[in-house]
């Protein structure tokens, strides 16, 4: 019997020194069925927030190292899960994020670890996450396309320029600039929101100014989608950005905050993305 014993342990160690999962997939199938069942709970209640709520995409739970892809089935009526493989890298616990996956047909993916469904609350980062997937299936492809930054990025395969570009956050006349811009979409005064925004692209290199579009662009649609979905369930909303040191956060804020302005002048920017970007890029 111990012979038995030491048999099955060293099959166990060597599958996980093989990367093998250390549950089964059919287990962790189970174990999210009803949490993934949820998310077309929330759905239905959130899709009358923005168009594009309806949308749902795969979304990837971080488990023991290995990403469980859960997809829609045929009918799209209930996710089954269609791919499992090792993450490959670190992915720290409470990841919330959004990429494509390459052993998954480069389809984007919410990407969470399995606390995301504790809350109602996580569920509404999920349906952040799948703006951001909806903006990877839909535009963003060919905005990457055209814009002169990502094309540089591109070519000298610097495949982290989203997260890692060197932005002058530190220069104090960049960072007083953005933030009179965000306090005067705030108040609502038009003429400080247009001279501002033209300070900051005269003070701006070409790719500065460009990587700040993008994440306005990027992540602040994302969180104004996000505020409107927290505002239905009756959610505090996420005021990530305001305070604080100027960062990359900064833009998040400052986009929502430039969106909402826009969209009071030109509604149909909601749900045109790409005309979205080009209004953002512009003074």
């Amino acid at each position: 019997m111990k012979s038995v014993k030491l048999f099955f342990l060293s099959m166990l160690l060597m599958g996980q020194l093989a990367g093998a999962p250390m549950v089964t997939p059919d287990a962790v199938a189970r174990q999210f069925k009803e949490p993934l069942v949820r998310v077309f709970e929330y759905r239905d209640i959130l899709k009358g927030v923005h168009p594009f709520i309806k949308h749902l995409y795969p979304i990837a739970i971080v488990k023991d190292n290995h990403f469980y892809v859960f997809d829609l089935n045929a009918d799209q009526s209930q996710y089954e899960l269609k791919a499992h493989s090792p993450t490959n890298m670190p992915v720290p616990e409470g990841v919330r994020a959004a990429f494509p996956l390459d052993f998954y047909q480069g389809k984007a993916a919410c990407i969470v670890t399995g606390d995301v469904f504790d809350t109602p609350m996580g569920y509404v980062t999920i349906f952040h996450e799948f703006i951001h997937c909806h903006q990877w299936e839909t535009v963003e492809p060919g905005l990457r396309d055209s814009l002169p930054l990502a094309q540089y990025a591109k070519e000298n395969q610097d495949y982290m320029w989203e997260m890692s570009h060197p932005f002058p956050y530190g220069e104090k006349n960049v960072e007083e600039t953005y933030r009179r811009f965000i306090h005067a979409l705030t108040i609502g005064d038009e003429e400080a929101i247009w001279l501002n925004r033209k300070a900051l692209q005269s003070m701006l290199s070409p790719f500065d100014y460009q990587y700040m579009v993008w994440q306005e662009w990027k992540e602040g649609f994302a969180l104004f989608i996000e505020n409107k979905l927290r505002q239905q369930l009756g959610l505090e909303n996420n005021h990530v950005g305001r305070a604080g040191a100027l960062s990359r956060l900064a833009f998040y804020a400052g986009g929502e905050a430039y969106i909402k302005h826009l969209l009071k002048e030109n509604p149909p920017l909601d749900t045109d993305l790409e005309a979205l970007f080009s209004k953002l890029l512009e003074i």
